[in-house]
């Protein structure tokens, strides 16, 4: 009903209908090929080993353990620590240059000691430097 009393939220409704709407042909199939290729592993496993869990588990365990090892090598917006320590290095070298402190460029007041930037007198205490 929140969506039929404000047009705006309307308006948003229809083009999320309408694209879900252009995309269910490729949807769908691969919905339903997940569906059917995990339904037949999972009977497989349950005709062909035991009820028990322990294969779930172990299957489980590894899938735990090769997300960890891909998150290392690979983690994301950072260059990868295993295959690229050359470009690690030089992105390393250009953090630790020295950039040139703002602060420390700004002319300051000889009396009060504030910001006056290029003006001759304060605009603090009016003194002139």
């Amino acid at each position: 009903m929140l969506f039929q009393t404000i047009e705006f939220l309307q308006v948003i409704a229809d083009i999320i209908g309408a694209i879900l709407i252009f995309l269910k042909p490729v949807v769908t199939p691969i919905g339903v090929w997940m569906t059917n290729w995990i339904t037949t592993t999972i009977d497989f496993l349950q005709q062909n080993l035991s009820s028990d869990l322990t294969i779930f588990i172990v299957i489980c365990v590894i899938l735990v353990v090769s997300g960890i090892i891909i998150n290392i090598i690979w983690p994301g917006d950072i260059k990868g620590t295993i295959f690229s320590k050359g470009k690690i290095e030089d992105l390393e070298d250009k953090i630790d240059k020295e950039e040139e402190d703002i602060v420390d460029s700004v002319r300051r007041c000889k009396d009060c000691g504030n910001p006056i930037g290029d003006a001759d007198v304060c605009p603090l205490c009016g003194a002139r430097n």
